[in-house]
């Protein structure tokens, strides 16, 4: 007499063959991951360095922002309370000097984004190795944190500090220009959160070469 009963392992699946975890970070996920990656970098460059370039072969005027306080009447004489704007200044025919200046904070913002990129992307083909606790894997995220918490908020200072010299010596009118930074809270907690990824791997790489000196 035959048993035609139907043999099913724990996952559901018939034959013995585990169904696919539908949240595995798979190559397709990896492949979309550097393509995104590479579309961050190159936007950097062009947005921070290459059309600046353009802008200067162009004779455009350079546009730093200024942000001040402003005076509305009507609103002041109705007691409404509101916040500083914003304003894009055109700094019609500037110096040479003035363009390599303003080039600075974002030939630096693309090197560390450019930078930042390149580690991730390196640390995926560890990943689809096999080997994620690879030692330089380890500083290859702390590059990133660096990035996040120290490279993000510098190249902000400086460009604080470039629109101001650019600013300086220009008739802003009843404009104030007060030396403004603001904090990248977000970026900073990120770095924070991939330093800590960073020593979670360090102590994956040491159990992986205890493991090793064992076999």
């Amino acid at each position: 007499m035959t048993d035609h009963t139907d043999h099913t392992d724990r996952t559901g699946t018939s034959g013995g063959a585990p169904g696919r975890d539908p949240l595995a970070f798979d190559r397709y996920d990896r492949w979309g991951l550097v393509f995104l990656l590479g579309a961050v970098a190159l936007g950097a460059v062009l947005a921070w360095v290459v059309q600046p370039v353009a802008d200067w072969v162009t004779g455009a005027p350079l546009t730093p922002a200024v942000v001040s306080t402003v005076t509305v009447p009507p609103l002041d004489a109705a007691g409404i309370g509101y916040g500083p704007a914003s304003y894009a200044v055109d700094v019609v025919d500037p110096s040479a000097g003035h363009r390599l200046l303003d080039l600075v904070p974002g030939v630096l913002g693309s090197v560390l984004v450019v930078l930042a990129c390149w580690c991730i992307v390196l640390l995926l083909r560890t990943v689809a190795a096999g080997d994620p606790f690879d030692p330089v894997n380890v500083i290859r995220l702390r590059v990133v944190a660096a990035v996040l918490v120290l490279g993000v908020p510098v190249v902000d200072v400086l460009q604080s500090l470039v629109n101001s010299v650019l600013l300086g010596g220009l008739d802003l009118g009843a404009l104030e220009l007060p030396f403004r930074i603001d904090i990248p809270w977000v970026p900073m907690l990120a770095g924070l959160v991939v330093a800590m990824l960073a020593e979670a791997f360090k102590a994956g790489s040491r159990l992986r070469a205890d493991v090793e000196g064992l076999v």
